[in-house]
């Protein structure tokens, strides 16, 4: 009848519609047995976490990693993937995840053994089937990112460490200070646990623990290390031109440890020597109580490092030589001022008694002579007068640093018209010209600085030729210094006379047609050094003579102000 055959086409409608449901449930299930796979075979960590931080979806990836199974993944928290000091960091990256919908950072993940991995994690906020609020992400392991970052930074580091010493080292009084400072930035640097600076005693054959890092107390200073032999790897660094490097049992077994490494449980490190292969001075080395291996730019970390203490070793050595040879000089250019001014001193009584003697001679027996014997007389009185000139010119070049006054703002301007004034017999006799232009105000002796230009125009108008001298003086700023120029049309000096020229007793001129006690412009370079410059002369036969020399401003004297 019809309710059968309605009966029969509903029972037909639910089995086909049965079907349809079973077929979608196979398909669904192998589109989830797929997606399972698929996530277990990706070698990143994919997980699902609730809001309480309980993980509720995972994959292979992570339960091989971490090492914990599947059962006890079930009962952790997303904390528990990573130490403790971090759980706050994890909570706060959750929390952010829910309320942002997005989360991301980078933390290392901790196995069931204890070992750190560094992932990089990032998830985003969906539903489950549930209807709830999960995070879904992927953590991906960046252990060799990392572990290049690390390395870069360690370079960086150690490059920088290299920089600071080397500044360190021009800048240092201290040597000890600069030494136990390079043990610290090697430790440091490398991360070791022990460095330290042997010091090498020769004749001993002894290395002694100079500075160092990691050591038991009381060994700095007082620890040696035989140099002798050729097992110990202390021998073998100073024996090679290389750095030595210990990574492991192996390279341990080449050599017979010193009781300062055996007694410390040292299992690697570098040490290399410390100044010339043929004259080392001693070791820097880096150890560690781990077995470590050692990059070729830790080996060059190092080798550096030892080449900036031997550079400050030999910088100070030559400053300590410098300073002998200065404090030689001193002492010689002392005993020589005494000498002079002492010699000087005790020539003049005699010279006096030469000269009074001469004159008595002349004033008795002057008409008795003829000629030729006045003429041997005045050679006589003339020679007395120049030794007498001579001696007051040594004992003034002698008494340049003992008798001159502390430095003051001094104006040339005031000193030149002093001198001027002093020189007007002179100037007028040979009808000079001076021509002066703007001289400013500088540091100095005015006595001194009036020797200075006196001794100068003296020599321009006496050495002039049978020309009308003309001298030209003027100044200029260069840097740090008034360059002040004295110039003249004169007879000029020969220039292979110019280096001698302020030499004591040397004469640049032709002494046949003048005179002169060859000291005056050795005094001048000597007034012009206490001053703290230099001078300097340019000449040429018959194109007269320029001399420039150096002063400092007025603002370097005590109370002074620059002009």
């Amino acid at each position: 009848d019809s309710r059968s055959q309605d009966l029969r086409a509903v029972q037909s409608e639910l089995a086909d519609t049965v079907d349809r449901l079973d077929d979608s449930n196979e398909r669904l299930k192998r589109h989830t047995a797929y997606t399972e796979r698929v996530l277990d075979g990706i070698d990143d960590i994919f997980y699902v976490i609730a809001a309480d931080g309980s993980v509720e979806r995972w994959n292979d990836s992570l339960r091989d990693v971490t090492g914990y199974s599947d059962e006890r993944i079930a009962e952790m928290n997303g904390r528990d993937f990573f130490a403790d000091e971090d759980a706050d960091q994890i909570t706060a990256a959750i929390e952010s995840g829910f309320e942002t919908g997005t989360t991301q950072l980078q933390l290392d993940l901790q196995t069931i053994d204890g070992e750190g991995i560094p992932y990089e994690f990032a998830a985003s906020t969906l539903e489950n089937p549930n209807g709830e609020r999960v995070l879904a992400g992927i953590g991906r392991d960046v252990s060799e990112r990392v572990a290049r970052e690390r390395e870069l930074e360690r370079r960086a580091r150690q490059q920088r460490v290299v920089a600071d010493l080397g500044q360190s080292a021009l800048e240092a009084d201290d040597l000890d200070e600069l030494v136990a400072d390079a043990a610290r930035q090697v430790a440091d640097a490398l991360g070791v646990t022990h460095a330290e600076v042997l010091d090498l005693d020769g004749e001993a054959d002894e290395l002694l623990l100079r500075q160092g890092v990691g050591w038991d107390e009381g060994a700095v200073g007082a620890t040696t290390v035989s140099a002798a032999g050729v097992d110990s790897q202390a021998a073998a660094t100073l024996a090679g031109d290389t750095p030595v490097v210990v990574e492991g049992p192996a390279d341990r077994e080449r050599f017979e440890d010193p009781s300062l490494l055996s007694g410390h449980g040292i299992q690697s490190g570098i040490s290399t020597a410390i100044g010339p292969f043929d004259e080392p001075w001693g070791i820097l080395g880096a150890h560690d109580t781990e077995q470590r291996t050692f990059s070729e730019e830790d080996v060059s970390f190092v080798q550096s490092v030892a080449n900036i203490i031997a550079e400050a070793i030999e910088r100070r050595r030559y400053q300590r030589e410098l300073e002998e040879l200065v404090a030689e000089l001193e002492a010689s250019n002392e005993r020589l001022e005494q000498f002079a001014y002492a010699a000087s001193h005790d020539l003049q009584e005699p010279l006096r008694m030469v000269s009074s003697y001469l004159q008595l001679i002349e004033r008795r027996y002057g008409d008795d002579l003829d000629e030729e014997g006045r003429e041997f007389l005045d050679f006589a009185v003339d020679g007395a007068d120049r030794m007498r000139e001579m001696i007051d010119r040594l004992l003034s070049y002698s008494r340049v640093e003992t008798d001159g006054e502390p430095l003051e703002p001094v104006s040339l301007e005031t000193v030149l018209a002093d001198v001027r004034a002093d020189l007007q017999v002179t100037i007028t006799e040979h009808d000079a010209t001076i021509t002066v232009g703007d001289l400013p105000t500088v540091a100095g002796d005015p006595n001194q600085l009036r020797q200075l230009f006196q001794n100068l125009l003296d020599n321009a108008i006496e050495y002039s030729g049978e020309d009308t001298p003309s001298v030209r003086i003027s100044a200029e700023r260069d840097d740090d210094r008034w360059i002040v120029t004295v110039s003249d049309d004169g007879i000029g000096i020969d220039p292979a006379d110019q280096e001698r020229v302020f030499e004591v007793f040397e004469r640049g001129h032709c002494h046949q047609e003048t005179e002169g006690t060859g000291i005056g412009l050795a005094l001048c370079e000597r007034i012009v050094e206490r001053h703290g410059g230099s001078i300097s002369v340019e000449s040429a036969p018959g194109d007269g003579t320029t001399f420039r020399f150096g002063l400092r401003p007025a603002a370097e004297a005590e109370g002074g102000s620059d002009e």
